[in-house]
């Protein structure tokens, strides 16, 4: 899929303003941002953005490759003056959720509070939803709301909901999104099942009949051979009674009534398929059954393809965010659990589930930087990571940090080369405050991917 730089006038330089008013309610406060336009540091590493090509007339649902649900009621789009449109949608999204995502799409999270104090968001997750009809942007219809579960790596209740409004260039505080948790056996498990295909009967086939001829309940069953699904004998060969409970999928309950001195209590049940004993009538069955079923065969395989995908993305963006964090907080694989944050779209653009914090504290150094030769960097696009806060901190030339913490460094040298300041290195600081000179590694190539400045930042 093409990228798309659509969105990113609206994301500006790095500080935001204090905002000039508060609104009536917590829930509308309004952060400013500056209006200079701020571009992504390296335009071929930028996040792309997804295009799906869309029918507003019908409900739709798009499964995104980051595991994020978009749930896209019919009638959901309007045009310039207000009418819904039922002309095709093209629909854009993408998701940021680490730091690194968040550098490479050029995302200010800085700004200022009331009280002057510079504060920085911490994520939880963010995504950027656009949407375009014949080139036009088009507008979110209020009464038939877009709802996006996000995927998020965080169940922590802290976080409040930021949208950034296009029109004013403000980030603006809407309450809370709700957080769901799901394993990827409850998703399986919610998938529709098949009726059981017919089966060729085992050596533990068996038959049931009236001998005695009291009734007729059996009557039904009378060419019926029923196959333990457990693969063991099940019953007994002279019974006082037989019932058969029809499960209505595609298997049976049978259960054995004793004579004699045994109490009834001792009864033997057993779960069973239908079965054939003769292989022509096997065969017809089961081409019958493939047939009327193809369709819906189909469906749950392709299900089961796509919850297995959007897992194995889950858990390798999970391993990655875990880089981030630098603690065992994400589990491994089979069974781990995956986090959902519901909202619904108020207007197109990006929406970002944050709390905003202080910077790093401890550390307060006045940055120059050189080469591992000395040669002085004029650097752009400075940031700081520390591990275990999803966070991404902005520098021009005061360098906060907390020397208790594992921090990296990164900026873009003149030739748009990687420059890094590594977590040993830090380490090695004995300075507190005053000037400092960073001694940066420089990548001797321009690295222009995701996973190549991942590799060079957190997994070297």
């Amino acid at each position: 899929m093409k990228k798309s730089r659509s969105f990113l006038w609206l994301f500006s330089t790095l500080i935001f303003i204090v905002s000039c008013k508060k609104e009536e309610t917590k829930s509308t406060t309004a952060v400013p941002v500056e209006s200079e336009m701020l571009q992504p540091p390296i335009p071929e590493a930028d996040i792309v953005l997804d295009h799906y090509m869309i029918s507003p007339t019908k409900d739709t649902v798009i499964y995104h490759k980051s595991g994020s649900v978009i749930s896209i009621p019919k009638e959901a789009f309007l045009d310039e003056n207000g009418a819904v449109i039922s002309s095709p949608i093209d629909l854009k999204f993408r998701m940021f959720s680490n730091p690194l995502d968040i550098y490479l799409a050029g995302i200010p999270m800085n700004f200022t509070n009331e009280n002057g104090e510079e504060l920085v968001f911490e994520s939880a997750g963010m995504f950027e939803i656009n949407a375009s009809n014949n080139g036009k942007a088009v507008q979110v219809n209020p009464n038939n709301k877009i709802k996006v579960d996000a995927v998020s790596f965080s169940e922590d209740a802290k976080f409040n909901r930021y949208d950034l409004d296009p029109k004013t260039n403000t980030w603006r505080e809407l309450g809370k999104d709700e957080i769901k948790t799901a394993t990827k056996k409850e998703e399986l498990e919610r998938l529709p099942v098949a009726p059981i295909p017919p089966k060729e009967a085992g050596k533990f086939a068996f038959q049931v009949t009236d001998n005695l001829n009291e009734n007729d309940k059996l009557k039904a069953y009378k060419n019926v051979w029923f196959e333990p699904i457990d693969g063991k004998q099940c019953g007994f060969s002279f019974t006082k009674d037989i019932l058969v409970n029809d499960l209505k999928n595609g298997t049976y309950e049978v259960t054995f009534v004793p004579w004699g001195e045994i109490p009834d209590t001792a009864k033997t049940t057993c779960t069973c398929y239908l079965s054939f004993k003769d292989k022509v009538k096997y065969s017809k069955a089961l081409s019958t059954y493939k047939k009327k079923y193809a369709g819906l065969i189909s469906k749950i395989e392709n299900e089961r393809k796509r919850i297995d995908n959007a897992w194995a993305n889950y858990n390798r963006k999970a391993k990655e965010y875990n880089l981030f964090m630098q603690r065992k907080e994400i589990e491994e694989l089979t069974g781990s659990k995956k986090i959902m944050r519901t909202l619904e779209v108020n207007q197109f653009g990006v929406v970002n589930l944050d709390y905003p914090h202080s910077y790093p504290k401890g550390a307060k150094l006045e940055g120059s930087f050189v080469d591992e030769n000395g040669k002085v960097l004029d650097l752009r696009q400075v940031v700081l990571v520390e591990m275990g806060v999803n966070a991404l901190y902005r520098y021009t030339k005061t360098i906060h940090f907390n020397p208790e913490s594992q921090n990296v460094l990164w900026g873009l040298t003149a030739d748009n080369k990687l420059a890094y300041f590594t977590v040993t290195d830090f380490k090695a600081l004995k300075a507190r405050t005053g000037n400092m000179v960073f001694k940066m590694r420089v990548h001797p190539d321009e690295l222009k991917t995701y996973d190549d400045i991942m590799n060079v930042l957190f997994k070297s």
